[in-house]
């Protein structure tokens, strides 16, 4: 099993964002994108703001000094009137459009400035586990039919994740197992960085269910397989790290491309990345209008995903195991204080 998951591989992102922000001199500024440049990734921008306008705000906090692009106001907790008035106690020339150019300290200069290196950069980091990982993910037939399949899926009530694994009969799909944890999560939300949120959690439940003999023979996962930026999808990062066969499923396509027809019920059409034929668009046999995605994960091929999933459609959009699983985890957040 893999190590990705040891305390000091998952970065603390929100301490790190602090440290930073603090740092910043009074009389000058940053804004959401530098940091998420800083961070590694600009796609981290929208989780900036949003951590801007969600966290816990202290007296120590120097959240007022990050702005928007272009140097408007409005993206702290705290509200533009009380971060205009803060910068400007500072020395900050603020304009009724916001603040000055000349205030506003850039990616480079906030490097320059911390002495991060780009190898310093977290989600740099990250996106080396996903890539050296990437390259033990394998593609091949299912060795035989299974006669069971799980699916798992994970939601949110706070900084509290809940992972629910169930497990269905193949191909019938009659329920024979379900079970449960709650943890804190220790990772945003942050696009093409959902493992390193939710493996945590997802690899609790799997544990517990193995402890009670309840592993079953292909492991289906809300979220994508080999259909990711960077080919390292949860189902993907999950299977490597169990060593067992997995699949992708979800309700959008992340990437790829897609011959748009109009599915019959229990239709599929090509999904294709990169040049490679990773996965397929499914719509239920049961007739349910919209499709869902399925990608490779790891030990199992194109058909096995389909032939795995295909039967397991009851009335609903989702697969019997994620669809339970998805159901439960949800019902479980909603009762958490």
């Amino acid at each position: 099993m893999s190590n990705w998951a040891a305390e000091e591989v998952i970065p603390d992102l929100e301490a790190i964002l602090r440290r930073w922000i603090g740092a910043i001199p009074p009389g000058r500024v940053t804004t959401c994108g530098a940091l998420a440049e800083l961070l590694g990734d600009r796609q981290a921008a929208r989780w900036v703001g949003t951590w801007l306008v969600e966290h816990a705000h202290t007296k120590e906090c120097a959240c007022h000094r990050v702005v928007r692009a272009g140097g408007r106001l409005g993206r702290s907790g705290i509200g533009a009137d009380v971060q205009r008035d803060l910068l400007r106690r500072e020395g900050v020339a603020v304009l009724p459009g916001g603040v000055s150019e000349e205030a506003i300290v850039n990616a480079t200069e906030l490097a320059d400035l911390l002495g991060i290196r780009d190898e310093d950069r977290p989600l740099r980091q990250l996106r080396t586990i996903q890539e050296d990982l990437r390259q033990k993910v394998v593609m091949t037939p299912l060795p035989s039919d299974p006669k069971d399949c799980a699916g798992v899926d994970v939601s949110y009530r706070g900084n509290w994740a809940v992972a629910v694994y169930c497990r269905v009969s193949w191909p019938d799909g009659d329920k024979l197992y379900e079970t449960s944890v709650v943890e804190q999560a220790r990772f945003p939300y942050i696009t093409s960085y959902l493992a390193f949120r939710e493996l945590s959690p997802m690899l609790s439940v799997i544990r517990k269910a193995a402890r009670e003999d309840q592993l079953a023979d292909v492991i289906a996962v809300d979220g994508s397989g080999l259909l990711h930026p960077r080919g390292m999808g949860i189902a993907s990062h999950l299977g490597v790290v169990l060593d067992r066969p997995t699949i992708g499923i979800t309700k959008t396509l992340l990437c790829g491309q897609v011959e748009k027809k109009e599915l019959p019920p229990g239709g599929t059409a090509a999904v294709e990345w990169e040049g490679r034929h990773l996965g397929v668009v499914l719509r239920s046999q049961r007739g349910h209008a919209q499709p869902v995605f399925l990608s490779v994960g790891h030990r199992i091929d194109v058909e096995g995903c389909v032939r795995v999933i295909r039967p397991l459609f009851a009335q609903h959009r989702l697969p019997e195991p994620i669809y339970w699983a998805d159901r439960r985890s949800r019902a479980i957040a909603r009762q958490l204080k």
